[in-house]
């Protein structure tokens, strides 16, 4: 909201991107989190699957992307 787009990537929210304006951050404290598994998080914007927006999924326990246990921002298919 300060800069009037989404971070083009995760380092923007903890450290001031070059030609941003009215950044007001750190937007979190310290490093940025892993996921419950110990992963980064995978943030891609813009989004390939939410494309007016960006996509942010974790890898799950298996660490492997495209996996049944990927948690996302975006309605995975189901599989049968």
């Amino acid at each position: 909201m300060d800069t009037g787009a989404y971070p083009r990537n995760l380092s923007d929210l903890v450290q001031l991107p070059r030609d941003t304006q009215n950044w007001k951050g750190p937007y979190l404290q310290g490093d940025i989190p892993l996921d419950p598994w110990q992963h980064p998080y995978v943030y891609v914007f813009p989004g390939k699957h939410m494309t007016a927006g960006f996509d942010l999924y974790s890898l799950g326990f298996d660490g492997r992307e495209g996996t049944e246990d990927d948690i996302t921002n975006w309605q995975q298919p189901t599989r049968q």
